[in-house]
């Protein structure tokens, strides 16, 4: 998310979620997994690694923010999660909704982003519904990590409220600088997560606010929420490639950028998470 990025043309759109596809590639011919394999359904489409050892395995599909897979720096963030995931044992899938509608960013559009956020909950449905039938994969355990708007769709896919009912295609999320939601089912201030929830926010972003995530509590019978914020980090921090610079969002430019200390932490706490939360079964 770049502040000196320019959405692609149509043509060129295509070039990069092309691109994106051969760096997932690349990580896993680097990290002991087989050919990335292509999935779509309407409305979205996902390249699929998946480590090559016993079966079945674990999978976390993440997805990116409001830019979708344009910006260089968002590719190599997710092929740097991609990678440690994989070199962990469990299959990765990028999963895409902006592409497939010809769209390069969302980010100030306030109407796509709410738009978008309910369909991206059913494509993410649909795309743990296309894995949890893959032989290669454990579908009690996948779990679902997303940026900023990404994160938005992870918490709302933890939310039977926010979900629409019915169970929760994903063992576990991990939000990295979401945007909360005043509300996750019927009361001001409360959640109704009904997974494990890990939040890893930027204490100085003032694009997604951590106190919004820290002013949630879990109703009765739901699960906690645990809220992590690095200091001095702001929006985008896993980015690590992106330089500091302003980007507009609804409400006016935010600062965001990398920040490679807050980048390694975030990702050995979800890694610890996951590897709780994704626990085979007994």
């Amino acid at each position: 998310m770049s502040a000196t990025w320019k959405p692609p043309a149509k043509g060129g759109l295509r070039a990069a979620i092309v691109a994106a596809a051969a760096v997932i590639g690349l990580v896993a011919a680097t990290t002991g997994a087989g050919a990335a394999e292509r999935l779509a359904g309407a409305g979205w489409r996902a390249t699929l690694s998946v480590p090559e050892r016993a079966a079945p395995v674990p999978a976390v599909v993440l997805m990116p923010g409001c830019t979708g897979l344009g910006p260089p720096a968002v590719r190599a963030g997710l092929s740097a999660h991609g990678a440690a995931l994989l070199r962990r044992g469990h299959a990765v899938a990028v999963l895409d909704v902006l592409g497939p509608r010809g769209r390069a960013s969302i980010c100030a559009d306030a109407a796509a982003l709410a738009r978008l956020e309910r369909a991206a909950v059913r494509h993410a449905g649909e795309l743990a519904a296309r894995l949890g039938a893959d032989p290669r994969i454990d579908g009690r355990r996948l779990a679902f990590l997303g940026q900023s708007f990404g994160g938005s769709v992870a918490l709302a896919l933890a939310s039977p409220a926010a979900r629409g009912g019915g169970a929760a295609p994903f063992a576990a999320v991990v939000a990295y600088y979401p945007w909360c939601r005043a509300r996750y089912g019927p009361a001001d201030g409360r959640s109704d997560f009904d997974v494990p929830v890990l939040i890893l926010a930027g204490a100085a972003d003032s694009w997604t606010p951590v106190a919004r995530c820290r002013r949630l509590s879990p109703r009765a019978g739901s699960r906690a929420t645990r809220v992590v914020a690095y200091p001095g980090a702001v929006h985008s921090f896993d980015l690590v490639t992106l330089d500091r610079g302003m980007v507009a969002g609804v409400d006016g430019a935010h600062p965001v950028g990398g920040d490679g200390a807050a980048a390694r932490a975030s990702r050995q706490r979800y890694l610890a998470f996951l590897t709780v939360a994704l626990r085979r079964p007994q």
